[in-house]
């Protein structure tokens, strides 16, 4: 039990002393990476530097503690730092420290939710974002972020809006461009993409920091107007509890909402990927513990919402984690760095940050993905584009809640209109198919055969049964048997047994027998309650004995 709840138990039972050195570089290796990308994800989420490493710091040593995933890596990403700041940023928040507090107690809901689903086991809501709307909501978070940074790459102050409002005022004032701060920032842009394709286990992006701090330290680019991130307080974060009357209920609920469905989709997923790369389990409700406390823990200690990072998780892998222990190293650098190295940031070029968030959500523009997406279902590419549309238009909160509606929609889709086959009889077998996929089938004179793939409810039971009588009717008007081939029917619940029934009776009037075959256990069962004749359901009777009965009595 204490296992289950502290998986921090379990493995240091077990601790292989083979393990201490690579956990140890890893997480000296993600340790570097972190502490640049926690400042920036800070700015994205509207932000000072300093809650960044508080929410990085918490979140990793926690994690340490209630995680089960041995390569995951806690703290603030680009997806959740975005949705936080363009959330709060459209709303009317008196003051920076008041901003901050809001963005703590989002952390606090959004970790309760986590906290609550995981006692009511409730992993399984990692399905309510299809794969095809994460795809789009990301892939439209990419663009939406991009058009945020390029303004600061640029040196252009003032952009806000939405994507298309912020790369027209880009276009309108490049004119106002900052030489020097472009210059700075491509320049640091250019360096992370060769030198992560020429070094990639190297903590590229922390010698492009510590580079760029050292330039604008010994140059005069300050004068020319390149701004830098400033003074960061020392020391560690203290004790808070946010009012939950600085936001509205409703605001605050649907984004924590939307942060701990992003940041639990997030994170299962990558833990899923190298659980399975490692040879070894993840368990989804499990997952939604740490999750949970690690962000109530952030916004208890000035943090905002943290999620697991598809970039660091995979330089933690690169790196050779073994066990948790390795992001509680990747703690500690952030605790020392806040205790004692936060000054040497002060000089850090806020295009540099720019240049680190570009790179960084390079990954979240997945066009591979979208043409097999395209190649796979036109409806489903149609999902992704308009929940990328909506968050370059609407916004990013507004852009997965639309994403969510239209798979749940098409989803509706499905199950109203379920697939309908007509099946015949494969020659010189006593099988049964699908006539559509197999014309060369044998139709059985006199006998309608239908498999309805898919469970009988109350959503889609009035439209099987108009679609059987409409066949009836028709093509097969001379039917005096009609055989329900059950065996891809899971589930008929209580609207779905009626509709059998008025069927029943309906052929009946008709002077047209009904049986149903291939029944499996859990489905007769169900049946055996009713009073519904549907042939012999005590046993499982396959379409070729009804058939060999009928011929019988015909001759």
């Amino acid at each position: 039990m204490l296992s289950s709840i502290l998986p921090v138990v379990q493995w240091a039972r077990s601790y292989n002393k083979e393990w201490f050195r690579p956990d140890v570089l890893a997480g000296i290796t993600v340790g570097a990476f972190i502490v640049p990308e926690a400042i920036a994800f800070a700015s994205l989420a509207g932000l000072p530097p300093e809650v960044g490493l508080y929410s990085a710091m918490m979140a990793l040593l926690v994690y340490v503690i209630f995680g089960t995933s041995r390569q995951l890596s806690m703290g603030p990403t680009s997806a959740i730092s975005i949705l936080v700041g363009s959330t709060l940023g459209s709303l009317l928040i008196v003051n920076a420290e008041q901003y901050a507090l809001i963005a703590s107690l989002v952390a606090v809901v959004a970790g309760l939710l986590a906290f609550i689903s995981w006692i009511l086991r409730l992993g399984f809501i990692v399905k309510f974002i299809s794969k095809t709307v994460l795809t789009g909501f990301l892939a439209g978070l990419a663009l939406f972020i991009a058009s945020g940074q390029l303004t600061k790459l640029f040196g252009i102050n003032g952009a806000s809006g939405n994507f298309f409002q912020r790369i027209y005022y880009l276009i309108l004032h490049i004119d106002q461009t900052n030489l020097a701060t472009l210059a700075v920032g491509v320049g640091g842009l250019l360096f992370l993409l060769l030198a992560t394709k020429k070094f990639p286990k190297l903590p590229n992006t922390l010698i492009l920091v510590l580079g760029s701090i050292i330039l604008l330290t010994l140059t005069n680019l300050a004068s020319l107007g390149v701004k830098v991130v400033g003074s960061i307080p020392q020391g560690l974060p203290s004790l808070i509890i946010p009012d939950p009357n600085l936001i509205d209920v409703n605001t605050l609920i649907t984004l924590a909402g939307a942060v701990f469905l992003l940041s639990y989709i997030e994170g299962y997923g990558v833990a899923t990927n190298y659980a399975i790369k490692n040879n070894y389990k993840i368990d989804g409700n499990k997952e939604l513990l740490p999750l949970g406390i690690s962000n109530i823990a952030v916004g208890l200690f000035q943090g905002f919402p943290v999620g697991g990072s598809v970039s660091r998780s995979s330089v933690n892998n690169e790196s050779g984690a073994k066990t948790p222990l390795a992001g509680g190293i990747s703690g500690i650098i952030i605790l020392l760095v806040l205790v004692f190295l936060t000054g040497l940031f002060t000089n850090l070029p806020e295009s540099i940050l720019a240049a680190i968030i570009l790179f960084t959500i390079r990954g979240l523009l997945d066009i591979p993905h979208f043409r097999f997406i395209y190649n796979f279902s036109r409806i489903e590419f149609v999902i992704a584009m308009l929940t990328l549309l909506s968050v370059l238009i609407l916004g990013t909160l507004e852009g997965i809640i639309i994403g969510v509606i239209l798979s749940i929609l098409v989803l509706i889709n499905k199950l109203y209109n379920p697939n309908i086959a007509i099946l015949g009889q494969v020659p010189g077998t006593d099988d049964y198919k699908d006539i559509k996929r197999h014309p060369e089938n044998i139709k059985i004179p006199g006998v309608l055969i239908i498999r309805v793939d898919g469970s009988q409810i109350f959503l889609n039971a009035d439209n099987i049964k108009n679609n059987i009588l409409d066949l009836l009717d028709n093509e097969y008007k001379d039917a005096k048997l009609l055989i329900l081939d059950l065996e891809a029917t899971a589930f008929i619940d209580i609207t779905g047994i009626e509709m059998l029934d008025e069927l029943t009776t309906e052929l009946k009037n008709r002077k047209i027998s009904i049986k149903a075959s291939n029944i499996s256990g859990p489905l007769r069962d169900t049946l055996r309650k009713t009073e519904i004749e549907l042939g012999e359901i005590n046993v499982c009777i396959s379409i070729d004995d009804y058939i060999k009965e009928c011929q019988l009595k015909k001759k």
